[in-house]
């Protein structure tokens, strides 16, 4: 038990240490710098003690941050690292943590919709596309903008104040919708710890199930157990979320 407090202590700590630094890249890089500091053995057990602590206030931004690090191959947590983390990760039966090495493809396919283009929005350029996404205040054209799902537009239009979490959120449960756009709403230092926006993304089956993955332990218990049982979801996802269950309960 008391190795137990130990190491959520330390998590906790680790945890307020980013959540002091703004989100983005920053706090994603020195999650990064921290982690490649430590021995694989130390970095498996602190990501260990993170997920076990559940949707904690601290623990949500601090999964976020360590999830992007981990998407990034230009951080400071070299690929020989990730390599030896996943291998002890497996060795000591923690599948949960192993899962956030994992990157396999999302369940569906995304293919390009045939005739059903936007008239209005066809006729504007990508510059134009952009400079509305983020300027204008037309609700109807921000809504025909995210529709078509541009990973470009869509970065733009999340800027714009008239998109608030409830918008959000019905971006990243969009179907069918282009995985770069998922990507780039999960990305997004506005939106990516609000919990409606998170729930969407883990349960669209055309999102990067590595972000999936890296979502799920943010996620309370009620939540996990949902998408434990969604036949719609990647089975990789499925798995994870009744590993982190068990993992919970104990």
């Amino acid at each position: 038990m008391a190795g137990r407090d130990l190491a959520s202590s330390r998590a906790e700590a680790f945890a307020r240490r980013l959540c002091a630094l703004p989100e983005g890249a920053m706090r994603a890089g020195s999650a990064a710098r921290q982690l490649s500091r430590m021995s694989a053995a130390e970095g498996v057990s602190l990501l260990a003690a993170l997920i076990s602590s559940g949707a904690q206030e601290w623990g949500t931004p601090a999964v976020a941050a360590i999830g992007q690090a981990l998407r990034d191959p230009a951080s400071a947590i070299d690929y020989e690292w990730r390599a030896a983390a996943y291998a002890e990760a497996r060795e000591r039966a923690l599948p949960h943590v192993a899962s956030l090495f994992l990157a396999p493809g999302p369940l569906r396919a995304y293919q390009e919709p045939r005739d059903k283009a936007d008239p209005l929005v066809a006729r504007l350029t990508l510059g134009h596309k952009k400079s509305f996404a983020r300027l204008r205040r037309d609700p109807d054209l921000l809504a025909r903008l995210a529709a078509e799902g541009d990973p470009s537009v869509l970065r733009e239009l999340l800027q714009n104040p008239l998109v608030t979490e409830t918008v959000a959120a019905r971006i990243a449960a969009r179907r069918p919708v282009r995985p770069e756009a998922l990507r780039a709403l999960h990305e997004d230092p506005r939106f990516r710890n609000r919990q409606a926006v998170r729930r969407a993304l883990v349960r669209n089956p055309y999102v990067e199930t590595e972000i999936a993955l890296h979502i799920l332990p943010t996620l309370p218990a009620g939540l996990v157990e949902e998408i434990a049982g969604d036949g719609t979801l990647h089975p990789v996802v499925r798995e994870a979320a009744r590993v982190l269950l068990a993992k919970r309960e104990r």
